[in-house]
């Protein structure tokens, strides 16, 4: 290990500076990990890991809000002297260890004029990292700057839920393809994935691809689209209750029709509906209305002929299906939606354990931090799925461009994701939360999110045996 500073004054048990040596400060960066001799090198109370944030550099000669004699020579072109700079990192604790112990958090103040050392290529940090893991596995990752330092992450907490977020280009679903979906398999779980756009999966994994046309979807689901189509039916009852009958029983009635008879087929029905006399006329009123907005092409979309039950059984053989949603409207895809997560939710019920990973592209179309509509119904679904997900591992990993406000997802879910993937912040989510309150704590700011490169990910939470979120990425 290499020998680069010294302690500053006001240190702590979870805070203190470095003082870098001289001509250290062109050579350590930001996100580099460190060992900290607490004390001394012969004899030091303890040894801690951190992880350098928030560098800083001062010369008091050349304090720009007072006259210095150095600042006059600057203003003309000279070359002030060197001799008074002090460059510093802040440093963050991950953890502390003395002897064989395991990595536990630090308890002791970090004392000044203790020895820093940064680790080396050949000299794996992760390793005292892992120490602490329960069920140990590696994500296809590694921390930034040094790629045989592959990232240690605890699968025993796949089921307590993923997100992933970051701005458009920041690389959330290579990072999804080639990080998370490996790291599922080989901890022996199952991925479905739901491919809003069906251009983020869909082309990479073509021979695991299902259109959601060719998928029976169960008759309250499309009630339930019908009736954000149609306004709740009008406010009708009687209405209600014609398409529901209708729903009941179209496979039998308009099998191998073409859409001119089936068209016909929907209209008869609702014309040969009984209906009571005072009634009648609203009823009309409303039945014109919905043949306008339930056409037979909207219809032959919603009647596949795949029984979810195969879909079970297809991933329980290939491990990983991707459900290709483009072409349909928002609100077929949400109604699909209510099926699937019906059926997972019943087969939790019944005791089984999942062993699913379920990753959710897109994820503010199904629950926007102020759902409207069909959408509540999907958020209710999906807060009720994770809450049951954890005791019977069903993973639920959701991707989106924001955390919080417009641009996220809803706080209520949003709350059941215990671990995170944070890329390049949105600038909604500067003034609207979400990473910035998660991760200043850990001296990793606003603007520095803001600037993060494309492909670059910090890992927090539960998944990550490190306390301190770490800065990963990958290659492509």
């Amino acid at each position: 290990m290499k020998k680069i500073g010294i302690i500053a004054d006001d240190s702590s048990e979870t805070r203190a500076k470095v003082i870098l040596y001289s001509a250290f400060e062109d050579k350590i960066k930001r996100e580099d990990i460190v060992l900290i001799h607490n004390g001394n090198d012969e004899n030091p109370t303890n040894k801690i890991l951190g992880i350098l944030r928030k560098g800083s550099g001062k010369n008091e000669l050349l304090n720009p809000s007072r006259y210095r004699p150095d600042i006059a020579y600057a203003k003309i072109g000279g070359e002030p002297s060197s001799s008074r700079e002090i460059y510093s990192f802040e440093i963050i604790p991950i953890g502390s260890f003395s002897s064989e112990e395991k990595l536990s958090p630090n308890r002791l103040i970090i004392k000044p004029r203790s020895p820093v050392y940064l680790f080396e290529e050949n000299e794996n940090p992760c390793e005292l990292i892992k120490n602490s893991c329960k069920e140990l596995s590696y994500l296809d990752a590694y921390l930034e700057g040094h790629r045989s330092w592959k990232v240690p992450a605890d699968a025993f907490y796949i089921p307590y839920h993923i997100g992933v977020f970051g701005t458009t280009g920041t690389g959330k679903s290579w990072f999804t393809r080639k990080v998370l979906m490996p790291f599922y398999l080989k901890n022996n779980y199952k991925v479905l994935v739901l491919d809003w756009s069906g251009v983020d999966y869909v082309p990479y994994f073509k021979d695991n691809v299902i259109k959601i046309s060719q998928i029976k979807m169960d008759n309250q689901s499309i009630l339930d689209f019908f009736a954000d189509l149609t306004d709740n039916f009008y406010d009708n009852k009687t209405l209600e209750s014609a398409i529901e009958d209708f729903v009941s029983r179209w496979h039998e009635i308009i099998k191998g029709k073409d859409e001119y008879q089936i068209k016909a087929i929907l209209d008869d029905h609702l014309r040969g509906f009984e209906v009571d006399k005072k009634y009648k006329i609203p009823y009309e009123r409303s039945s014109k209305k919905a043949l306008n907005r339930i056409t037979p092409e909207l219809i032959r979309h919603l009647m596949g002929n795949i029984e979810f039950a195969s879909i079970f059984d297809l991933i329980e053989q290939s491990r990983l299906v991707i459900l290709d949603m483009s072409g349909f409207s928002s609100e077929i895809k949400l109604s699909f939606f209510l099926t699937l997560s019906s059926h997972l939710y019943n087969m939790m019920l019944k005791g089984k354990n999942l062993y699913l990973a379920l990753i959710i592209d897109e994820a503010p179309q199904y629950c926007p931090f102020n759902p409207e509509g069909i959408q509540r119904k999907v958020t209710e679904e999906i807060k009720n799925l994770a809450a049951l997900g954890r005791k019977h591992r069903l993973n639920l990993t959701l991707i989106a461009q924001g955390i919080a406000g417009e641009i996220g997802i809803n706080a209520a879910v949003r709350r059941n994701l215990n671990t995170n993937f944070y890329g390049r912040l949105h600038p909604l989510d500067v003034t609207q939360g979400g990473a910035k309150d998660w991760l200043e704590p850990y001296g990793i700011t606003a603007d520095y999110l803001l600037t993060l490169e494309d492909g670059r990910f910090y890992f927090a939470g539960i998944m990550n045996p490190s306390p301190v979120p770490l800065l990963i990425t990958y290659d492509i």
